[in-house]
């Protein structure tokens, strides 16, 4: 039986492990030469140790271990979280292809599902599992694609997964609330050496871990309404920012006629940065939205039903506008960039 005192110590054990180890994983990085040079494509401009992420795994794994009592579930999960470890790690090191990442990130899922986890609303097992492998694999690459400004990665995750835990805990479910408070001790831990000036990058080792156990979280909990619709948008509601960036991203690089594989600098945070924001309060303003997230959700679980209902259309109607004027802003910049080197803009 898991109880309220489980989910402070999972906080409290992941924050120690991550604050304490992060500089020596800082300095193992510097003299092994794990390192992310500054390119054209990226916001640093100078090298940065890596291997933050190791930091961040082994803070929420002993956070769970000494914490509370491990199912069949999550070794299902520090299984497939252990694997994205091992493929960030080579991808920082020594880069990767795309479609060996995939392969990969389509493993770590199906993993976790052949071990018990799965969406519980669908009950056709071929159905469940397409659907948890798509929301696992999907989520895993949306946080490793938003990883691109100090802070930005780690502190999303800390605010989604402190609506995780609030709801999971007013639910009782002191498991998926420990697991919660365990992800935001790690973050915090981290974001001391992450934010606002960088001495260390978790790297794709701790952005596809981070995706993994968020995207695993919100399959494993309890987000129960009186409406099925609202009962599945929560999760979806708590994690928008990530699906909103990665989606603001493939639109904006299909109506530039480029790759929706190519890498650059046109996310929702570069896009902001570029309009006069400091990178710093482009992070925090992202953080504010995450806020306002997690704060919708909390509604939508806990409001009457009417209520809920108009917190989901006010959300998705305000996200969808935020979006639509950064497509606006970031087609603007483009038209003055190619208007000023003589260069004919390929934009619809």
């Amino acid at each position: 039986m898991h109880t309220k005192w489980q989910v402070m110590g999972a906080f409290v054990i992941a924050f120690l492990v991550s604050f304490g180890f992060t500089p020596f994983f800082r300095m193992i990085a510097i003299k092994f030469n794990f390192l992310d040079h500054p390119e054209k494509k990226k916001a640093h401009s100078h090298a940065t140790p890596l291997l933050g992420g190791l930091a961040i795994y082994m803070a929420v794994l002993v956070s769970l271990i000494f914490s509370i009592k491990l199912d069949t579930t999550f070794l299902g999960i520090y299984i497939g979280s252990t694997m994205l470890l091992f493929l960030g790690l080579i991808d920082d090191k020594m880069g990767m292809m795309p479609e060996m990442k995939l392969c990969v990130q389509v493993l770590a899922a199906l993993t976790a599902f052949r071990f018990g986890l799965h969406v519980t609303t669908i009950e056709d097992y071929y159905l469940s599992l397409f659907f948890t492998v798509f929301w696992i694999v999907g989520i895993t690459n949306a946080f490793n694609l938003l990883d691109n400004l100090n802070g930005l990665s780690s502190g999303i995750a800390a605010i989604a997964s402190l609506a995780f835990c609030i709801i999971s805990y007013f639910n009782q479910d002191y498991l998926a609330s420990a697991f919660s408070a365990g992800i935001i001790g790690a973050c915090v831990g981290f974001l001391r050496y992450n934010f606002p000036r960088a001495h260390i990058f978790m790297g794709d080792t701790g952005s596809l871990v981070l995706g993994f156990l968020l995207a695993c979280l919100a399959i494993s909990g309890s987000w129960v309404t009186d409406d099925v619709t609202l009962s599945l948008s929560i999760p979806i509601v708590i994690l928008g920012y990530p699906i909103f960036d990665t989606t603001l991203v493939t639109i904006i690089r299909i109506l530039e006629g480029r790759s929706v594989f190519q890498g650059g600098k046109d996310h929702s945070s570069h896009i902001l940065a570029m309009t006069g924001f400091k990178k710093k309060n482009a992070v925090l303003l992202i953080f504010t939205i995450c806020v306002f997230l997690g704060l919708s959700a909390l509604i939508i679980r806990y409001g009457p039903l009417y209520i809920g209902a108009a917190a989901l259309v006010v959300t998705a109607v305000s996200m969808v506008a935020f979006g639509a004027r950064l497509v606006y802003i970031r087609k603007k910049m483009v038209i003055m960039r190619n208007d000023k080197n003589g260069i004919r803009p390929n934009i619809p």
